[in-house]
């Protein structure tokens, strides 16, 4: 879905910096991209602390005056499940549309806010909102279709145990995408 209300069709269903450095295809020799006005900077956005951070890391270290930054917001869906098994806290059925409908609404918000400070800081930039149920594979797929040359992300700075366990969009955004990938971690490690 896009901010300025241009529809997307594609919106159901779906310190120390790590740098990952990938080969450009034959396609896209130096040559190539030197001919471009400037490159296209993917910045996840979630609302956190974390988000923001490394869109100020981006700012302040890597940022060209010809970059476009591309906001993306990944909103799950909120799911119907079965009556069997249905738990307590699962929201009424008919408040499901309207749970979907304001955490649309708040990413939407949220999009908003990063390109009025992208404006502020004399950046160029476009947000968009994709609804999906797997974060990573979605933020991957747009790498692809918005033709990103960088990806500017922050993590929670979990250890390796919770990761493996509980996953991290962030790992899995490194691990798939055929761009180079940085991740600005916080300057703490997270103790939860």
């Amino acid at each position: 879905m896009w901010i300025d209300g241009k529809p997307d069709h594609n919106t159901a269903g779906r310190q120390h910096v790590v740098i990952r450095q990938v080969m450009a295809s034959a396609e896209e020799k130096p040559e190539r991209l030197a001919e471009r006005k400037g490159r296209v900077v993917l910045v996840p956005t979630d609302g956190s602390v974390h988000s923001e951070r490394a869109y100020e890391w981006y700012v302040k270290n890597v940022r060209m005056p010809s970059d476009c930054v591309k906001f993306i917001s990944v909103i799950e869906p909120v799911y119907t499940t079965p009556a069997i098994g249905m738990a307590m806290e699962s929201p009424p059925l008919p408040d499901m549309a309207r749970v979907m409908e304001e955490s649309i609404q708040a990413g939407k918000k949220l999009c908003q806010q990063y390109m009025h400070k992208a404006k502020a800081d004399g950046i160029t930039s476009q947000a968009f909102l994709h609804v999906d149920n797997k974060p990573g594979a979605a933020l991957v797929k747009s790498i692809t279709e918005h033709k990103a040359d960088l990806v500017v992300m922050g993590n929670r700075g979990i250890g390796a145990v919770r990761r493996t366990f509980l996953g991290s969009v962030s790992d899995y955004v490194l691990h798939h995408a055929h761009v180079p990938v940085i991740i600005v971690p916080p300057s703490s490690p997270e103790t939860k």
